[in-house]
């Protein structure tokens, strides 16, 4: 997701959504690597603060990331973080931790760590930005029952094959059957975009955000969609509010400053012609 306009006219943070379900699915168990873990010296203890002592959870994430195995960096950390821990050390000093803290979240983590994840949004480590904001996709994707979020795969399969009515019925249905499933919403609103009904993905939109009040993706949503509707006032607060939770895109930021520029004066017309002088006659006072 980024937070310029889709060069094919999609709504911010909505289209990509397709794409995402790979992104987040991880890789392939082919492509899992096959070495078995082997726990770290025991200096690395959870407490993780001991001054020379490497952290544990930054030790799974080298590994990760040396490695590629998503499959042993979360055997290793379920049964030693508890999600309430890894929502805390989302904002530790150490950046590696902080990338392996959002990185379990995303894979492990509840509906309740949205606001960790969302914070980390903000954080000045590029790497863990990217990392919260596939996180935060990722718990969306899951946040209901088993069948419930399978359900949602249908809607997105069937976006990503642009079968948009059904799309929207199938996501009606969801809605029916999920009403606080903010997710089902927001992939409807992705198709009454893509289908043209802006006034009814702005809708499906503001419904996201009352129950997920974090979803970058709804908030631009919304500002395109009012952008089509030709309310460039309603859009800027909600770019502005997305900015807030994004503070270091600068895509965003100069959207809105393209917003906030000097309104565009109409082009300037032919200079106007002089009125030819009047002819001088007995009765005008001019004659004189």
């Amino acid at each position: 997701m980024t937070p310029d306009p889709s060069p094919i006219g999609l709504p911010l943070g909505m289209a990509p959504a397709v794409a995402l379900v790979v992104v987040l699915a991880g890789p392939p168990p082919s492509s899992l690597a096959v070495a078995v873990a082997v726990d770290p010296p025991e200096e690395g203890i959870a407490t993780m603060n001991e001054p020379g002592r490497q952290p544990l959870l930054a030790y799974y994430f080298d590994r990760l990331e040396r490695d590629g195995d998503l499959d042993t960096f979360l055997d290793l950390v379920k049964p030693r973080y508890t999600e309430g821990t890894l929502r805390r050390l989302v904002h530790a000093p150490d950046v590696r931790v902080r990338r392996a803290a959002v990185t379990a979240l995303g894979q492990l983590g509840g509906f309740g760590c949205n606001p960790e994840l969302a914070s980390r949004l903000a954080d000045p480590d590029p790497v863990v930005r990217d990392l919260a904001r596939n996180a935060l996709w990722s718990v969306w994707f899951r946040a209901d029952s088993p069948e419930n979020n399978e359900r949602l795969r249908t809607v997105i399969d069937l976006l990503g094959h642009g079968r948009l009515d059904a799309a929207s019925r199938a996501a009606t249905e969801l809605i029916a059957r999920a009403p606080n499933f903010a997710e089902a919403y927001n992939q409807r609103a992705v198709a009454a975009y893509l289908l043209g009904n802006y006034a009814e993905s702005a809708a499906d939109c503001r419904r996201v955000l009352e129950l997920n009040p974090y979803h970058i993706g709804a908030l631009g949503g919304l500002a395109q969609c009012y952008l089509q509707l030709d309310r460039p006032d309603l859009a800027l607060p909600v770019f502005k509010r997305s900015l807030e939770l994004q503070p270091h895109d600068d895509g965003l930021r100069r959207l809105i400053a393209s917003l906030e520029g000097p309104p565009r004066l109409p082009p300037a017309g032919p200079p106007a012609r002089p009125s030819p002088p009047r002819d001088a006659s007995p009765n005008d006072p001019s004659a004189d």
